[in-house]
């Protein structure tokens, strides 16, 4: 793999993709990450009006490579410096379905988990700070 850029598309309206967003923005990486809210102008450029766009979460490289869904949630932990192995190890055939069957759960459950989370809290002075740093 020799991406040295990520840009994830993420469900900006679901509280649970925000707080995904989130701790992502916290990771020490490996490679650049961009987030980006799918529903955001930058984000309809990049995907130019791809009808998953929001229903799925997107990765992009800088290679011009793109994935979708649960390939899509093994690239975000491959960015990460503390999770890139479990990357690799997700990946292979057995423990892929697994990671798998387990994004499409969380990804099925995901407005469940939003309402058990509630709105992302503007007050919030940890959630301010990830922003800032990362620039969202």
């Amino acid at each position: 793999m020799n991406a040295t850029k990520l840009t994830v598309l993420y469900d900006e309206r679901c509280a649970f993709c925000v707080r995904c967003r989130d701790w992502l923005a916290t990771q020490p990486v490996l490679a650049d990450v961009e987030l980006v809210p799918a529903g955001s102008e930058r984000g309809k450029e990049l995907v130019e009006g791809a009808a998953w766009v929001g229903k799925e979460l997107v990765v992009l490289d800088d290679q011009g490579r793109a994935w979708t869904g649960p390939d899509a949630f093994l690239m975000c932990l491959w960015a990460t410096a503390r999770y890139r192995g479990w990357a690799f190890r997700f990946n292979g055939p057995h423990a892929g379905k697994f990671a798998e069957r387990f994004f499409l759960h969380v990804s099925k459950q995901r407005g469940r988990y939003s309402q058990w989370l509630g709105p992302v809290d503007p007050e919030c002075t940890y959630c301010d700070d990830v922003r800032v740093r990362r620039g969202l």
